[in-house]
């Protein structure tokens, strides 16, 4: 397992809760739907809470638990999702962050199946992401559907459900998710125009991927 950068629990803290607001901000988390979690320096996973406001959340409601999935005393009641991002730290040492969003446009693309065109550089990770179904919390069969998907992508779509997206960090994860929106959004916009956008050339994806750009 490659070192967190979320060694200090307080920093960590602060980091998801502002994080949180940012998304809700942005419309991919709704009041009660969707969920964040990093792993700590400790191997601990501090994630949000079940079925509480997004918009409203402070570094001390958010919890804390352990490698089973269990609160520290006098924490409040961990997100339900907690089963799947112990088993996505579980199967992927180097990530340190698990946004599950239920951003509008991934979930309608999920819903119909749909993958990404390499139309953008910002398309480019998510040319081969898998479409999961995914909908009862703790479904172990899910769960080991959704950490298959991430092998192919740093996201995958949960067909009538939402989002999931990984990083080392809590700013990648996030920003998956946020460029995988704006380019759904996009591809949306052209075919609503009747037109099927033009994709990147290889060449030039391949010299993208070279460069770091993706």
């Amino acid at each position: 397992m490659t070192a967190s950068p979320y060694a200090d629990e307080a920093a960590a803290r602060e980091a998801v809760t502002a994080l949180v607001h940012e998304l809700f901000q942005a419309r991919l988390i709704t009041s009660t739907g969707g969920n964040v979690s990093v792993r700590l320096g400790t191997g601990d996973v501090l994630i949000t809470p079940t079925r509480m406001h997004k918009g409203g959340l402070t570094p001390a409601t958010l919890v804390r638990v352990d490698a089973q999935g269990q609160p520290y005393p006098g924490q409040g009641k961990p997100s339900s999702e907690t089963p799947l991002h112990l088993a996505v730290y579980e199967a992927f040492p180097q990530v340190h962050a698990v946004v599950h969003t239920h951003a509008p446009y991934a979930t309608a693309l999920g819903l119909m199946g749909q993958r990404i065109p390499p139309i953008l550089a910002d398309a480019l990770p998510f040319e081969h992401m898998r479409t999961v179904y995914y909908v009862v919390p703790g479904d172990r069969a899910g769960i080991a559907r959704l950490v298959e998907g991430l092998r192919h992508a740093p996201a995958v779509l949960m067909q009538n459900h939402g989002l999931l997206t990984v990083g080392e960090t809590l700013r990648q994860a996030a920003n998956y998710a946020l460029a995988l929106e704006e380019v759904i959004h996009i591809l949306t916009v052209c075919r609503i125009w009747g037109i099927e956008p033009r994709t990147l050339p290889p060449d030039d994806a391949a010299t993208l991927r070279e460069l770091g750009v993706v």
